[in-house]
């Protein structure tokens, strides 16, 4: 067998893979230790491209080998709206983004086969009680929407309130919207600078929440409640929560939602300094941020000392989201990563011969005898 086995493919099919991976011509070209022009030919004139190279662009464009052998390239991933402030949305999206977005648009189209229309149009008649819900013309959430929402999710202020810290909080609000939602909650690895996380809603159901896993519980628990008024608004959207100063726009209105969600006016005090802060933010299971901006809203708390303060809060290193030490199976990391609600409408699939187990152990990103030990 010749030891340079060239294979012929169609160049738009190459190109389609890079941009659906996130990279730039240059930025593989590097990664492949090849010029820049030698790539581009690749993509432009249909040369021949080596196996091994082309197993290579495979690994990188995270693709089977197979895929870059169709005869013309698929459609292009569905991406959500970039909601990012314009410094951060001007450089796009990297490819750690990319490849959530795409892993969230696979999870999501095997959910809706395997069920139907008929079961998520059941699961998602809450959008329908929403409905007597209406948002203000200044864009705002209507109060008695989300005294319902709590209800809906049957978690109290009293049980928010007694959460074992942030991350217990996080699993347990997630928990809730997936079981009472039939929202899918995914966390995925991206760049803490690029990204606190996205939503898919504008299509029919189901719909998806992803959460980038590296930030702090306290910033995971807030960005769900701001992705959750963006797929109540019927908006998907890519998501810097936290960080978003805009005080006009939907983001300050998703913000907004959010905030009085997680701490209701009811339940918002004076503080006097950024010890108090610290003990309150802990007490509801909120970053400190956060109450500190329901204390200027309420207008407890004056425009100076409200910015010296957010200065002090600032000045505190940001907690990353915890990573405990040892050893994850693969079995903790998959239902981590993919929620309590995915893993077992895939699982329960393979038990009904719904799917089979390779596409099973694509998507859970595990192996067989961990799918079969189900069975």
């Amino acid at each position: 067998m010749p030891k340079n086995i060239k294979i012929q493919i169609n160049s738009a099919i190459l190109a389609w893979a890079r941009e659906e991976a996130g990279y730039t011509p240059g930025e593989i070209a590097k990664k492949l230790k090849v010029p820049t022009d030698r790539y581009l030919q690749w993509e432009s004139d249909e040369q021949a491209i080596p196996l091994g190279m082309l197993k290579q662009i495979a690994k990188d464009y995270k693709r089977q080998l197979a895929v870059f052998l169709l005869p013309a390239p698929p459609p292009k991933t569905k991406k959500p709206r970039d909601f990012r402030n314009l410094a951060i949305s001007q450089e796009g999206l990297s490819p750690h983004i990319m490849l959530a977005i795409r892993r969230a648009n696979k999870y999501i189209a095997m959910a809706g086969e395997i069920l139907g229309k008929p079961y998520w149009g059941d699961q998602y008649q809450w959008q329908t009680e929403i409905n007597q819900f209406k948002i203000s013309d200044t864009g705002k959430f209507n109060e008695d929407l989300i005294e319902w929402l709590r209800t809906k999710l049957k978690i109290t202020i009293n049980d928010q309130k007694n959460f074992r810290g942030t991350a217990d909080a996080f699993r347990k609000w997630r928990n809730s919207l997936e079981r009472e939602l039939g929202i899918f909650i995914f966390q995925f690895d991206m760049p803490q600078s690029e990204v606190d996380g996205f939503c898919y809603a504008e299509d029919d159901p189901p719909y998806a929440i992803v959460i980038n896993k590296n930030i702090a519980h306290a910033r995971k628990i807030f960005t769900l409640f701001h992705e959750l008024a963006h797929i109540i608004r019927h908006q998907s959207g890519i998501c810097q929560a936290e960080v978003s100063a805009d005080e006009q726009g939907i983001e300050f209105e998703c913000n907004d939602f959010a905030g009085k969600f997680l701490v209701p006016d009811s339940e918002i005090i004076q503080i006097a300094g950024l010890e108090e802060l610290t003990t309150i933010a802990r007490e509801y299971n909120v970053s400190r941020e956060v109450y500190l901006r329901r204390n200027l809203e309420r207008e407890l708390i004056s425009r100076t000392d409200f910015f010296s303060l957010l200065e002090d809060v600032r000045k505190v290193p940001k907690t990353p989201s915890s990573k405990k030490t040892g050893y994850a199976s693969p079995l903790i990391k998959s239902k981590s990563t993919r929620g309590n609600k995915f893993y077992n409408l895939v699982i329960n699939a393979v038990c009904e011969n719904k799917i089979d187990y390779l596409s099973a152990s694509d998507v859970l990103g595990l192996g067989y005898s961990y799918i079969a030990a189900h069975e």
